[in-house]
């Protein structure tokens, strides 16, 4: 029997720091809420279900993937954020508590909007997607929790005259 490496993801958990992980740590600890969902979610589980609709990204041959369980846990800050993809992507590259939440270093890709697009339509073609955000509502029940949506800030921006 041959053993095939099954393979891996873009940007997963590196066990290699990066220079400047001290600091991205230090200045995303302020970030409560994604501290705390980050540790009362079981995202084992949750990646375990990611994975049994998502299959983008398995096969031998191609470009790596993202990880189902980084695009699911930004469709997360889209969803309690109320952001379209495109700010999503935005939000991510520029917020180190975010990158954090998705378990990304700085130098990581960001995966873009059509991407995180095409993920949200994949596993809402599957009926997986409300499924699984019922887990995410689940898990914070038990611990007596809900979350109560909020909307990010959109400061100014450039038009032409």
């Amino acid at each position: 029997m041959y053993l095939r490496a099954m393979k891996s993801y873009k940007n997963t958990n590196d066990p290699q720091r990066s220079f400047v992980s001290v600091y991205v740590e230090k200045h995303s600890q302020r970030n409560h809420f994604f501290n705390e969902v980050k540790k009362l979610i079981d995202w084992e589980k949750i990646d375990k279900a990611l994975k049994r609709v998502y299959k983008v990204g398995l096969k031998e041959r191609g470009a790596k993937a993202y990880s189902p369980l980084l695009l699911f846990k930004m469709a997360l800050i889209s969803n309690w954020y109320d952001m379209s993809d495109a700010l999503t992507e935005s939000y991510v590259n520029d917020s180190l508590s975010a990158m954090k939440f998705c378990n990304l270093k700085i130098e990581d890709d960001i995966p873009g909007h059509g991407t995180l697009s095409r993920f949200k339509k994949e596993l809402t073609d599957q009926k997986a997607y409300q499924k699984i955000l019922d887990e995410i509502d689940k898990q914070l029940h038990k611990h007596q929790l809900k979350i109560i949506k909020g909307q990010a800030k959109i400061d100014a921006k450039l038009c032409s005259l």
